[in-house]
């Protein structure tokens, strides 16, 4: 009764914008899922194919999800500066950061049509498989510039305290992109059919829908956010710290993916089983609980930065608090139900026996670090609404490298554990890393280099 009293007003603000954004995570899910099935008609090549051009997008994804927390860092912390002074200035962050978003696509086009062949040939497929993915490769590249700032201009809406906008433009784009690649790729009614090209169109088509319906939004004057740059030119100041907060989220997306190979590699080392079930075991996770902690992650950003643009560093901490709880409460709960029915979650994927008895343990393991792992997620998604992304980027290669990938060989090989080391490299990376963040909320230096942060960019507005 204690805890309700102190944060129910934090736990109901943060569920009327957090509910958007995981619905948001299912159909974009759903997408991914519709490809593969598609795909999966065409045969082993066509998976392949559109898995391998995935790999290559990915940057444009990281690129993308570096800027967008650029862009929610220093939006939510104007949208407070505004409502407290009365100004347009998110404008202009917004106006910057959608035009460096473009910039950042356009070097994806020139890589569409000049070696697309050849970006796939490094991942070492066969050359039947080279030829579709880089037919895959390149429409998808030629759309980067769109969806970097599809994603960017996400971000922006949600610093200003509105999610249901971008889940609603979200949940049209993913829609749009299954109808559009089912039509493309089976040639239903007046549509051509493609083949895998297809669902690169369906793809590409999307990202350019859903920027242009972004734009669309931001031109309205009934809109809170507008296209604006200041009367002064471009703000440098918005730039400079646009990149501090965004690269360091860029690297530590792109280090998640390389360090995924060798941490796959190991695993595989005791048997396809083995790897089967841990990957089934992380679809189930991604598909229950991620979404949650994808969610209270942003969320916290928002209020956070909100309040830090308005001087309310008590109310901050408070809301960083408040969500620590809320992550704990519903993450654990639906942890405890995957615990117990994970024998009956793992069968839905396969009937094999040795992969269930991996996939059950699996889960379970995940299970017990996702309350841990929320946690960690809204203490990044605090010091991300203060500008500071370095601190999560520095404890995920750190604790990834070490507890991930070394203590789970020295554990499963060199002490002969098996995949038990691996669980408890899985669980100590977990941890790890939650107290690596825990550790720089509880200093309050976020505090500080928040205030530095929205003074540089008022002195900025100020000389104008």
């Amino acid at each position: 009764m204690l805890l309700y009293a102190l944060y129910s007003p934090v736990w109901r603000q943060a569920l009327i914008l957090a509910w958007p954004m995981m619905l948001s995570h299912i159909f974009a899910t759903a997408m991914r899922t519709t490809d593969m099935i598609l795909m999966g008609a065409f045969g082993p090549a066509a998976v392949a194919a559109v898995g391998l051009g995935d790999v290559w997008d990915r940057l444009v994804l990281q690129i993308g999800l570096g800027l967008g927390a650029g862009s929610i860092a220093l939006i939510s912390q104007e949208t407070g500066v505004d409502r407290r002074d009365g100004n347009r200035s998110a404008d202009v962050v917004l106006t910057q950061v959608l035009t460096a978003g473009a910039v950042a696509g356009l070097p994806f086009i020139l890589l569409a049509w000049s070696i697309p062949g050849q970006l796939i040939g490094l991942l070492g497929p066969s050359p039947d498989v080279v030829a579709l993915a880089a037919q895959y490769l390149q429409i998808v590249f030629s759309s980067a510039p769109f969806r970097i700032m599809s994603l960017i201009s996400s971000r922006a809406l949600q610093g200003t305290g509105d999610t249901r906008t971008p889940m609603a433009v979200g949940v049209a784009a993913n829609a749009a992109n299954i109808g559009l690649s089912i039509a493309l790729v089976t040639g239903w009614g007046p549509f051509p059919e493609l083949g895998v090209p297809g669902v690169g169109w369906g793809t590409a088509l999307a990202n350019f829908l859903s920027a242009g319906a972004f734009i669309v939004l931001f031109l309205l004057p009934s809109t809170y956010l507008s296209l604006r740059l200041p009367p002064g030119g471009w703000d440098l100041a918005v730039t400079r710290q646009l990149l501090t907060v965004g690269v360091p989220r860029m690297l530590q997306g792109g280090y998640q993916s390389i360090i995924a190979f060798p941490f796959n590699a190991l695993v595989l080392l005791f048997g396809t089983e083995a790897a089967a079930a841990y990957h089934i075991s992380m679809r189930i996770q991604q598909q229950l609980m991620a979404p949650m902690g994808r969610s209270y992650d942003t969320v916290t950003t928002i209020l956070v930065g909100q309040n830090l643009g308005r001087r309310r560093h008590a109310e901050s901490r408070k809301v960083g608090k408040g969500m620590l709880w809320l992550a704990a409460a519903t993450v654990g709960l639906v942890g405890i139900c995957l615990f117990v029915s994970a024998p009956l979650a793992v069968r839905i994927f396969t009937d094999d026996a040795p992969t269930i008895a991996h996939g059950v343990w699996f889960l379970r393991t995940l299970s017990v670090g996702a309350p841990i792992f929320a946690l960690h997620s809204v203490l990044s998604g605090l010091l991300t609404g203060a500008g500071d992304t370095r601190t999560g980027f520095y404890g995920s290669v750190m604790s990834q490298t070490v507890f991930m990938l070394g203590l789970s060989y020295v554990a499963s090989v060199g002490l002969g554990l098996g995949l038990v080391g691996i669980y408890a490299g899985l669980l100590a990376d977990h941890i790890s890393r939650t107290l690596w963040v825990a550790r720089r909320f509880r200093s309050g230096i976020w505090i500080k280099e928040a205030e530095q942060m929205i003074d540089e960019r008022g002195r900025g507005r100020s000389n104008e």
